[in-house]
């Protein structure tokens, strides 16, 4: 049995952080003691982030998908939260460029092709009209949680 990609103890709302490197801390800590990605996962998401920023410059609200290769991962899941105040991340693309970025959706996946796979969906996912929205407006943990379960079945 595959194990989902969304879980309840890896989601949170309104994240009171001062800055992404405090975002990606708390993320990858929570990956780590659930035993889902190795003690390395932390600073390959830095090092990944400072040469290929993930911030999507999308019409609305911002959203971050920090990642590291998947020789860093144990088991896939996705760690989100939303922020109570946005922080910067870089924008994907052009790293000259900063975001003010509200939801962060750390991947761990353990193979390319999952990851490449689950990044083009999520980024499509937060294209869709009102999708960040609804993410940022999740009241707690578990309604974020739903919101993502549900897109999970999505092709």
């Amino acid at each position: 049995m595959t194990r989902p990609l969304y879980r309840p103890e890896l989601c949170w709302t309104s994240l009171a952080v001062d800055d992404a490197d405090q975002v990606i801390n708390v993320l990858a800590s929570a990956l780590h003691q659930n035993g889902l990605v190795r003690a390395t996962f932390e600073a390959a998401v830095r090092e990944r982030e400072a040469s290929s920023p993930t911030g999507l410059p999308l019409a609305g609200r911002k959203v971050a998908i920090p990642h590291a290769d998947p020789e860093h991962v144990i088991a896939p899941a996705v760690a989100a939260c939303t922020l109570s105040r946005p922080v910067r991340f870089g924008e994907m693309g052009n790293p000259e460029s900063a975001l003010s970025v509200d939801v962060v959706l750390m991947l761990a996946l353990p193979d390319h092709e999952s990851a490449q796979r689950e990044l083009v969906r999520l980024v499509e996912s937060c294209q869709e009209p009102d999708f960040v929205d609804r993410l940022h407006g999740a009241p707690d943990s578990r309604a974020l949680y739903d919101l993502l379960a549900n897109t999970e079945q999505l092709p």
